[in-house]
């Protein structure tokens, strides 16, 4: 009874049903307490060479005294029979606070959808985060897809240019924030604010970086005209170059500059003949309900129109785009070929790669290894010290 006067009046029938619901499910419990260990989150910058402030210590009793963060949690079922291809995830902000306090060369970028946080607030956690990390935060600023998103906060979805001319009028009150204006008044399409003022301003004055992936050519010209990076996607590096050139020369004649960037998957094993069967054994596992709901979601707003279950295996195939990296670009093989991969993506312009793997705690120690200075020694990444 005490129990459940603590939850602040739960029902007992309740807290029997959650905990039935709790043992039918121990494999699913034991992997999602594994991936919410803060370890995890803080071996990507120990795997890159990476230096970790100071770690709280184990307490008395053995256990450790830190808070959780989560980490590559995805693919996972939903009660109602729905599989959620994005898994269960902490707040983007609050996560980059977090890691922005546990290293110290690290920048971390958090995402925020524009029609669902309010510019004067975004501006001030964003500053926040920017003290705590001296500089190292970024933005990814998303006008917003995803229909059951909006449906989620109530918020009525407005149509595609729209979104983008909201993301246009919110950056400029956030940015007039971060000037350290005097308190101003705005009136917008989308905002009518009177008695604006904000402080702190961002770490030592400088805003964070920001980036988008825009990958519409309203989204394209939205990044040109206020991005510090630009996500695209890249179907192959020659097709894409043309258009890298050209983001670059539209933000050169607005007097700006602008790095294009794209995310990568990787399966990186010491012969191409182990990297392939990997690649076989992730299609063979891959979990298909999550993928082809993904792809449903992106039909409906029409980013994409392909079935995956219809799709044919051959090297680097929507197949394995869509099961390794959510669509994106996908480098298979040895570390040799990874960094001739790496290096045909340089030659078409990009200034940089989100990589993403199926295991990290596995793969990434192995990339850094053996092609982190592969790359140094052509030139294609600048050693950390």
């Amino acid at each position: 009874m005490r129990d459940v006067e603590r939850r602040g009046g739960e029902s007992a029938d309740a807290t029997t049903q959650c905990r039935s619901r709790e043992r039918q499910w121990p494999q699913a419990r034991a992997l999602r307490r594994q991936l919410l260990e803060w370890e995890n989150v803080c071996h990507a910058p120990r795997a890159l060479g990476g230096e970790l402030g100071e770690q709280p210590q184990a307490g008395a009793d053995g256990g450790r005294d830190r808070d959780r963060v989560h980490c590559a949690h995805r693919a996972v079922e939903g009660l109602r029979r729905r599989v959620q291809p994005n898994g269960s995830s902490f707040e983007s902000i609050a996560w980059a606070c977090g890691l922005l306090a546990a290293t110290r060369r690290l920048h971390v970028f958090c995402t925020i959808h524009v029609p669902l946080h309010h510019p004067l607030v975004a501006a001030k956690q964003m500053a926040t985060g920017d003290h705590i990390g001296q500089g190292r935060l970024g933005v990814n600023i998303v006008c917003g897809w995803n229909e059951d998103e909006f449906q989620m906060f109530g918020v009525t979805k407005k149509e595609h240019d729209a979104r983008y001319a909201q993301g246009e009028e919110w950056w400029s009150v956030v940015k007039r924030i971060w000037a350290g204006e005097d308190r101003f008044d705005h009136e917008g399409t989308y905002y009518q604010l009177h008695g604006v003022e904000g402080s702190p301003r961002p770490f030592d004055d400088a805003d964070p970086l920001m980036m988008n992936a825009g990958s519409s050519e309203t989204g394209r010209q939205f990044a040109i005209r206020h991005s510090d990076m630009h996500f695209d996607a890249v179907e192959t590096p020659e097709a894409s170059t043309g258009r890298i050139a050209e983001t670059k020369r539209l933000a050169r004649e607005r007097g700006r500059d602008i790095q294009v960037w794209t995310p990568v998957g990787i399966i990186c094993r010491p012969t191409q003949k182990e990297a392939d069967d990997y690649l076989q054994y992730v299609l063979d596992h891959a979990d298909w309900g999550a993928i082809g709901y993904l792809a449903e979601m992106h039909a409906k707003e029409g980013r994409s129109r392909t079935d995956p279950q219809g799709l044919v295996h051959s090297g680097h195939n929507p197949i394995a785009r869509r099961a390794l990296a959510r669509g994106s670009y996908c480098v298979i093989g040895d570390p040799d070929a990874i960094v001739r991969e790496f290096s045909r993506l340089r030659s078409a312009g990009l200034d940089g790669l989100a990589i993403n793997f199926v295991d990290y705690l596995k793969e990434l120690p192995y990339f850094a290894a053996e092609v982190l200075p592969r790359l140094e020694k052509l030139g294609l990444r600048t050693r950390v010290p």
